[in-house]
């Protein structure tokens, strides 16, 4: 059997190597399984024709394979070679994960193209356009809840007061440079207290009371905290964010945590320390977010305005992860402590 003949095979292997379950590739995508199961055993009649090569594609896309790759296998399994084509790509926006991002390509401008295929283009480009007004709404109903929950830590204009009397109490506003110091963006990982009471008062006093427990030490985390002979699991999800990016971690209990960003290969530490509970800790970062936390029934943390209580536990593991905002995945390990 050639290689050609079992691409469907290394795709699957490809998927179970980075524990990715079929019943995720079908919530994020909205294939049937029926279809997943029959792209890894190579079955490509059961496939509708119309949507073959946009499912290998979608699927090979949310695995983290090489599409265009799993594209040309395709085509040298079912044809026995590849044909030249004139790539476009179809992206649907997304919010929180609830769209799926698609590539499509179309037949060489040198073939001949039916009325029937002519239809559906012009279909698919009318619906192209309403998604893309539709997301659009979306991100900037998105944009605007980011706005009132948040204080912005970037340059921004002075803030105009109707009130007279608001207006001669406040003090005038000191810009903020465009181009930054290193030193400055450190400095902006201090706890948002108004956010903090906020945010606290909506936890039932029970909850804070249950999960506090004393540490062993107020050594900051380090290495010897997440050995790999102490991980329990793994996992990678996909998240779509739109920028900006944060992460907020509010503390439950006295606990520790460590929080650092990579931009372009430099890591800038965030904060690594015990913190006591009803802290709140928000940053900013632009391509990746890392994080390690004592315990984790001890945090609640978001992604922008994304809760990642679904992706955590409540069993006291530790807890070191990271989200790629290029790839938009989340990564997370599980420690026994």
């Amino acid at each position: 059997m050639t290689n050609e003949e079992l691409f469907f095979d290394a795709l699957k292997s490809h998927r179970e190597s980075k524990n990715i379950e079929i019943s995720e590739i079908c919530e994020f995508t909205k294939i049937n399984i029926s279809y997943i199961e029959a792209i890894e055993s190579g079955e490509f009649n059961v496939l509708p024709t119309v949507y073959m090569r946009l499912f290998l594609r979608a699927y090979a896309d949310f695995i983290g394979a090489d599409s265009i790759k799993a594209l040309e296998d395709f085509e040298l399994h079912t044809t026995g070679k590849i044909q030249k084509r004139t790539d476009f790509e179809i992206k649907s926006v997304e919010d929180t994960g609830n769209f799926v991002g698609m590539n499509e390509t179309m037949e060489s401008v040198t073939s001949q193209v039916s009325p029937k295929q002519i239809a559906t283009g012009a279909v698919v480009i009318i619906g192209l356009f309403l998604v893309l007004y539709w997301a659009g709404q979306i991100t900037s109903q998105q944009k605007n809840v980011v706005e009132k929950k948040t204080e912005s830590i970037e340059a921004t204009e002075p803030i105009e007061v109707t009130d007279p009397v608001e207006e001669a109490q406040m003090e005038e506003p000191t810009a903020i440079p465009i181009e930054e110091p290193e030193e400055i963006l450190e400095e902006k990982k201090s706890p948002i207290i108004d956010e903090a009471a906020k945010v606290a008062a909506e936890i039932p006093p029970e909850v804070i009371e249950d999960n506090s427990a004393s540490l062993p030490n107020r050594l900051p985390l380090n290495v010897n905290d997440f050995l790999l002979e102490n991980r329990t699991r793994q996992t990678t999800n996909i998240l779509k964010l739109f920028k900006p990016y944060n992460i907020t971690v509010l503390t439950l209990a006295d606990t520790k945590l460590n929080i650092s960003k990579s931009n372009k290969g430099k890591l800038t530490e965030l904060i690594n320390a015990a913190t006591p509970a009803g802290e709140i800790f928000q940053f900013d970062f632009e391509s990746t977010i890392n994080f390690e936390f004592w315990n984790s029934s001890h945090v609640r943390v978001k992604l922008n305005e994304i809760p990642l209580d679904t992706y955590f536990s409540n069993d006291g593991l530790s807890v070191r992860g990271s989200y790629e905002a290029e790839k938009s995945q989340l990564y997370l390990g599980f420690y026994q402590k």
